[in-house]
């Protein structure tokens, strides 16, 4: 059976279709108010030291969770051997970047140089997402608890270019009027409403949606609004202005659902009631409804699933699997149940129903997270980014003298790009002196913005128009606006300060590191020697083959071939020259060369028949046709040499002088900087909170 809803033409205009991530959080024991107060005073524990730095809990299962990716994992939940594995690790992480620090290398030019470049990344990114998209995820996700069904009152713009907006926005007005006077919604939505699917229904529309699925501005009223209440003024949307009202507000789930359908066309109505009746006093008297799913359902495609109508359903989101959604009539009764319940009759387009729940299940908060993140920043991340700039731009005393820049319009042609070469030549020299926008106490002028606009590859292309001085402007000042907002991040958000510490110190990690072992690993032939001599058994050639091919498509053909070259006089050559149908291999009389059966299937036959220099292979079933095989030469099994072992053993040979110089850097280190591992504190800690 198909199941369908017919939606509101209008409504799904105003709909944002939503693509839910698949990735899933695996969950993990969370530890009770009294431990986690108990943690948070253990995390300031001292668990090792590296000179004067001391290394708490907290700084070590942070680094566990972040380079481990175990971000739910807790550290006390962990073998002991493997924390002081880790604690090993970090320990000597943290004595490279000491080592970087008390040379000095924090004030190197080219350090701080590379800092600050990356910090403009590191800041961006992150302000972006601390500001607005957080906060603005955090606060849809209050709202996704609820599915919500609406009803809508429509005046449609009309449908040409640049409309005139205001004999439209007066019906509505007078529409709104009526209600806030007391008439009743649904007797608008019928009179006024110029979407005339829903106004038939008193405005309703059928779909139910939730937090994050619909046009910002309706979706913001209908959270402010109660059950029954209609939002007291027009919202205006590029399709036309809306009124809405809050019909339902229900509990977001998903539910399994199935059903049995018994249909009256062919049957008739009166006998589809009675089989009907019948089969709910079966159930009632204890019957398994799968069984009679697929006994009795005349829905053929659920039938053999036990009546199971598809994945989990839910109101706003339809099933999981397909994204379709059930008629409303079947809806409602479906969420009338609770689990394990069945329905009575429920009739639809498709005859008579008996539902039953079987099963409900909470949506994952962190999909639906994922799923609010990823519409937010398709939808309105970049107006938000532009609002939020051109706030803090005005706040930092961005001032534009709308006058001068309608001067500089006057002179140009505002159909073309700043691409024209020509686009200047009619600005007068003697507006370029005046001031067109300051900020931040400086001034820049005509003459300057016309001047970057030429030279800065950022700003070619830009329109001669207002909008492409607007968007010059943008692009000017938006350094200077981002920079001034960024700079207290590291005091506003402490994970902020902590993400770019590890990147200074990953920088400074870097520089020492390159000094002391990466510069100093170079390929030295004599240590390269001792280390073959030690390994060379373990480095031979492969078995090597000089063949030729006769290839043909007929297998009578080759057989015929093959007599004449064993049985007769002829040479491989000659007939190879003449026969083989491989394409380029007649001008080379067959001949493949020197190869090894790792790298051709034909050395492997070869090889699988133990064949010797002289050899002729019988023909042989090959890529659709059929191959006579000759052995030229053959060159066994052998010991490398030296220089034909290098790409072999260099990776490994030189991963060990890299241990190497870095083990001995590290253990000068250890004694420059006192190292220290305070065992019973870790024991302490796992002792009193791993999770039996």
């Amino acid at each position: 059976m198909k199941l369908a809803l017919r939606l509101t033409f209008l409504f799904l205009l105003i709909i944002s279709l939503v693509v839910s991530t698949e990735a899933q959080k695996k969950s993990s024991k969370k530890p009770t108010k009294t431990d986690s107060k108990k943690i948070e005073k253990l995390g300031t524990e001292v668990v090792a030291s590296v000179g004067n730095e001391k290394i708490t809990y907290n700084d070590l299962e942070r680094a566990y969770q972040k380079n481990m990716s175990r971000k739910e994992m807790n550290l006390y939940n962990v073998s002991k051997d493997s924390i002081l594995d880790f604690l090993n690790l970090y320990v000597n992480y943290r004595l490279k970047v000491n080592d970087a620090k008390s040379r000095g290398f924090e004030k190197d030019t080219g350090v701080l140089a590379e800092i600050g470049q990356n910090r403009k990344i590191l800041a961006e990114s992150y302000f972006y997402e601390a500001k607005l998209v957080k906060p603005k995820v955090e606060e849809l996700m209050k709202h996704r608890d609820y599915d919500y069904q609406i009803g809508i009152i429509v005046f449609q713009l009309p449908s040409v270019p640049n409309p005139d907006t205001m004999e439209t926005y007066l019906k509505a007005k007078r529409s709104l009027d009526l209600l806030k006077a007391g008439v009743n919604f649904e007797q608008v939505a019928k009179d006024s409403s110029t979407d005339n699917e829903s106004a038939v229904r008193g405005g309703l529309v059928l779909n139910y949606f939730t937090a994050g699925r619909v046009t910002r501005n309706i979706e913001d009223a209908i959270f402010r609004l109660k059950t029954g209440e209609f939002w007291p003024e027009l919202i205006r949307t590029k399709y036309g202005y809306f009124i809405i009202k809050l019909v339902k507000q229900e509990p977001r789930v998903k539910v399994l659902l199935r059903h049995i359908l018994i249909t009256t066309k062919d049957r008739g109505d009166s006998a589809a009631e009675k089989r009907t009746d019948s089969l709910i006093a079966l159930l009632k008297g204890g019957a398994d409804f799968e069984k009679l799913a697929k006994e009795n359902s005349d829905d053929e495609k659920t039938a053999s699933k036990g009546g199971l109508l598809g994945d989990y359903y839910s109101r706003s989101s339809g099933f999981e699997d397909t994204q379709r959604n059930l008629l409303p009539e079947i809806e409602a009764a479906a969420f009338a149940l609770k689990d394990g319940e069945f329905s009575g009759k429920v009739r639809s387009e498709y005859g008579i129903h008996i539902l039953k729940r079987d099963s409900t299940k909470k949506f994952d908060t962190e999909k639906d997270k994922a799923d609010i993140k990823l519409q937010y920043k398709r939808q309105y991340f970049d107006a938000d980014k532009k609002f939020y700039l051109d706030s803090l731009r005005n706040i930092l005393g961005f001032k534009l003298d709308n006058t001068v820049l309608n001067k500089l319009l006057s002179y140009l042609d505002t159909n073309v790009t700043n691409l024209d070469t020509a686009w200047t030549k009619k600005i007068p020299q003697s507006i370029y002196s005046d001031v067109l926008f300051s900020f931040q106490g400086k001034s820049t002028t005509v003459g300057e913005i016309v001047d970057m606009m030429q030279k800065k590859s950022e700003l070619r292309g830009l329109g001669t128009n207002s909008t492409g001085f607007y968007k010059a402007i943008d692009k000017i000042t938006s350094p200077a606006v981002f920079d001034a907002a960024s700079r207290s991040l590291e005091n506003e958000f402490e994970d902020y300060a902590q993400l770019l510490s590890e990147f200074r110190d990953g920088i400074l990690l870097f520089k020492v590191e390159d000094i002391e072992v990466w510069s100093k690993l170079k390929f030295d032939s004599t240590l390269a020697r001792v280390y073959w001599d030690s390994t060379k058994t373990r480095y031979n050639t492969e078995p090597t083959y000089d063949l030729s091919e006769i290839y043909v498509l007929s297998d009578s053909t080759a057989k015929a071939l093959y007599k004449e070259l064993t049985e007769g006089d002829k040479v491989f050559d000659t007939l190879a020259s003449q026969n083989t149908q491989r394409a380029g291999f007649r001008e080379k009389k067959g001949k493949w060369g020197k190869v090894t059966p790792k790298n051709n299937k034909l050395a492997k036959i070869a090889a699988d028949k133990n064949a010797r220099a002289g050899m002729i292979i019988e023909p042989q079933p090959y890529e659709k046709g059929f191959s006579i095989l000759k052995v030229n030469s053959y060159e066994p099994v052998r010991q490398k040499t030296f220089e034909e072992a290098i790409p072999d053993f260099a990776p490994a040979f030189q991963d060990q002088i890299q241990k190497k110089l870095t083990m001995a850097w590290l253990n000068n280190l250890r004694v420059k900087f006192n190292v220290h591992i305070y065992d019973d504190r870790i024991d302490k800690i796992i002792k009193q909170f791993k999770v039996k």
